[in-house]
């Protein structure tokens, strides 16, 4: 009796140890949160027919030195029929180079994309057009960006 629990202990032991193997790891790239603006990042609103756009200059608090890739994630909505947002990237080399773009019914979504990371100093704008093609005495249109996260992907 004692030699059947002995075996089933030593077989219910290497049952567990044989299954604890690393051959089906999926490899998932290092994502490390390097900047974060929770909540409302940025809006444009408009009562009228003209264009608008506004520029939100993203915060020089974060290093994106060390890194290969940046994944940014940012939520927005829009009323308006035409209407645009955009990443945008400045260098000392590059200027207005529009990395990321979504307009009209693709605005209205969650947002999530990778950029490469530059050689250069560089900072990013998140901009907001607004453009629309139908309006009116007292319309609102508006369009804003919420949550915009950003992280560094060695």
């Amino acid at each position: 009796m004692k030699s059947s629990y002995l075996l089933l202990t030593a077989i219910f032991t290497i049952v567990c140890i044989s299954s604890c193997g690393n051959e089906n790891a999926v490899a998932v790239p290092d994502e490390v949160l390097i900047y974060n603006e929770p909540g409302l990042v940025d809006s444009a609103a408009i009562t009228s027919c003209y264009d608008y756009t506004r520029s939100h200059f993203l915060k020089d608090t974060f290093s994106i030195w060390g890194y290969n890739k940046l994944k940014v994630e940012f939520e927005s909505f829009t009323t308006s029929d035409r209407a645009m947002i955009s990443f945008v990237e400045f260098s000392n080399s590059v200027n207005n180079r529009i990395l990321y773009v979504k307009s009209n019914n693709d605005i209205n979504s969650t947002h999530s994309f990778e950029i490469n990371v530059p050689a250069e100093p560089t900072w990013y704008e998140l901009r907001l057009f607004l453009s629309p093609r139908v309006c009116g005495e007292n319309e609102f249109k508006f369009i804003r960006a919420r949550d915009l996260k950003i992280y560094g992907i060695k």
